[in-house]
């Protein structure tokens, strides 16, 4: 009786780690539309440890599909690590060609958006003024109101 086999090949091993680097740009992707979030958001430390805790059980979740999709269910570090290759060779290619388009494409929009914001920023505060000024017209009123 022939058992099932337990161990992967030389040449199986050297395929899963190739397909591990490829796929992670898949990860870079991920990573990038965080890092474009960030970009166009800026937000506080504790919203960017949420994040980055979403990044990483999202790879989790990847890297154990890849490992039951392609793999048996036999997780290997190597995979871990072609991921990171693919990941790097990504982040530092095709990722800073994103990086910098999300740039330049808030920095328009910001642009775009600064005269109108400021007009209504202005316009706000000068109704908040009105408002406050009359509120300290009443209360002047008052005090200047003498009782019989």
């Amino acid at each position: 009786m022939e058992g099932l086999e337990s161990f992967f090949t030389s040449g199986q091993q050297l395929n899963l780690f190739l397909l591990s680097c490829l796929f992670g740009i898949p990860v870079g992707i991920v990573y990038d539309i965080f890092r474009a979030f960030r970009i166009v958001f800026r937000h506080c430390k504790a919203a960017v440890i949420i994040e980055d805790i979403i990044f990483f059980m999202l790879y989790g979740i990847f890297i154990m599909c890849f490992t039951i999709t392609f793999a048996r269910s036999e997780f290997r570090f190597y995979y871990c690590l072609g991921n990171i290759l693919g990941f790097i060779l990504y982040y530092v290619t095709i990722g800073q060609l994103v990086s910098g388009f999300f740039k330049k494409t808030a920095e328009v929009i910001k642009k775009r958006l600064n005269i109108p914001l400021k007009k209504f920023v202005l316009m706000c505060g000068k109704f908040i003024n009105k408002f406050v000024g009359s509120f300290q017209n009443i209360k002047s009123r008052k005090k200047n109101r003498k009782i019989p």
